[in-house]
């Protein structure tokens, strides 16, 4: 993988028997789009430091993964996590959009200083999610959010999102919101 310095979309369609798929690869910086299909136990953290290598990725869409949280790496007892935190230190400057679809999320925490460039975000069957992180609103380049069978509470804090945006005068995020229906 190194040798293909110019290569700027990556697909990967896992094996739910894989542990860390990504460990074995080093990804080129010339990443434009990564795509991640059904790539199960991988840490949030060793995602984010691997997605935070890639300057140019403008894309990316996680589909169908599992995580483990950290202390999973840390004992014998098995854990999925549904959180995904990301501090102030993990900035996807580039990046345009971010899909998540079929994730056991749960609680999501992240601010606009993390997505300074974001245009769209599209949430796909993330139906335990429960909230849109409120720092999105301050993202002054983001255009839409879509959520696609995603829970009641999610949709919830998306329209609650847009409504703040409107009372500021900003009209250009737009909101699309498709067969939600979870009451998570």
């Amino acid at each position: 993988m190194s040798r293909l310095t110019k290569l700027e979309v990556f697909k990967y369609y896992g094996s739910p028997y894989l542990e860390d798929p990504l460990k074995s690869f080093v990804l080129p910086t010339s990443f434009k789009r990564l795509t991640l299909t059904m790539s199960h136990y991988f840490v949030w953290a060793y995602l984010s430091s691997i997605v935070m290598m890639l300057p140019n990725l403008e894309q990316l869409k996680l589909k169908h993964c599992r995580t483990f949280n950290d202390e999973w790496r840390r004992s014998v007892e098995f854990s999925l996590s549904d959180e995904f935190r990301l501090s102030d230190g993990h900035k996807f400057k580039s990046m345009k959009l971010l899909l998540l679809s079929g994730l056991a999320l749960k609680h999501w925490e992240a601010s606009s200083d993390n997505f300074p460039n974001l245009k769209c975000l599209v949430l796909k069957k993330c139906n335990r999610l429960q909230e849109i992180p409120v720092g999105f609103g301050e993202i002054g380049t983001l255009e839409s959010i879509e959520l696609h069978d995603c829970s009641i509470t999610a949709e919830d804090s998306t329209r609650e999102l847009e409504q703040e945006q409107e009372d500021m005068w900003n009209y250009f995020l737009k909101v699309y919101i498709h067969n939600s229906r979870s009451t998570f």
